[in-house]
Parts: structure tokens; C-alpha cells; sequence
């Protein structure tokens, strides 16, 4: 059986190698945010040189695009086009997203006027 002495012994190296754990992991994350500070600075002068971001790089996420542009881009496409609009051409034509468009259309029927039905339904202003 051990005795106090070993015991308090064992307590020390146990308290000795959680010690040493946790400063590895400290120079282990000192290490892995240096490599990451390399990796974006390569990235920002690949970008430089190029002229292109690189794909995945940051981490920025796209800007939300608002109500009302969303629906001032649509009222002025549609102004602009008297024969009226499908919903892939109101896309291109505004630049929003494609999903974003029928969003709108769907919540807003009652303010455009429609023809046809599927692929080839147009949409007109009221």
C-alpha cells in the first residue's frame, strides 16, 4: 500500500504533467495563429499580384441585400421592359439573387400583373 509520501509524489508529477499539457497546448495554438497570419498575408499578396480574391480566403459573409433595393430593382427592370419579365430575366436584369427574386414575387403577387404560368410566366407592373 502506499504511503503518504508516494502519494503526495504522485499528486506533484500528476500536477507536474497537466502542467506541461497546457503550456503544449498554448505554444500549439501560438504556432497554428502564426500560420494562419502567413497563410492570409501569402493570400493578400497572391490577391495583389493577381488581381483576384482568393475563393475562400476570408471568411466575409455576403451583405444582406434590403427590402426596399430589392424592391426599387424590380419596379425599375420591369418599368424598363413593357413586354414584361420572366423571373430568371428579372434576376439578371437587377443582379439580385435568383431565390431572392421569387421570394418577392411570391410575397408581392398582388402588385404585378402575370401572364402564362410555369417557365413561361412574365411578369408586368400593375
Amino acid at each position: 500500500m502506499p504511503t503518504t509520501a508516494h502519494q503526495s509524489q504522485i499528486q506533484e508529477l500528476e500536477a507536474r504533467i497537466q502542467s506541461l499539457r497546457s503550456s503544449q497546448v498554448n505554444e500549439l495554438k501560438d504556432q497554428l495563429r502564426e500560420a494562419r497570419q502567413t497563410v492570409a498575408s501569402l493570400e493578400a499578396e497572391i490577391a495583389a499580384i493577381t488581381g483576384k480574391p482568393i475563393i475562400g480566403a476570408s471568411p466575409e459573409r455576403r451583405q444582406r441585400t434590403r427590402s426596399e433595393d430589392v424592391r426599387k430593382g424590380i419596379l425599375k427592370a420591369l418599368a424598363e421592359t413593357p413586354t414584361g419579365l420572366s423571373q430568371k430575366e428579372i434576376s439578371d436584369a437587377t443582379g439580385l439573387q435568383y431565390q431572392t427574386v421569387i421570394v418577392f414575387l411570391k410575397k408581392n403577387l398582388k402588385d404585378f400583373k402575370t401572364t402564362g404560368s410555369f417557365k413561361g410566366k412574365r411578369y408586368f407592373l400593375k
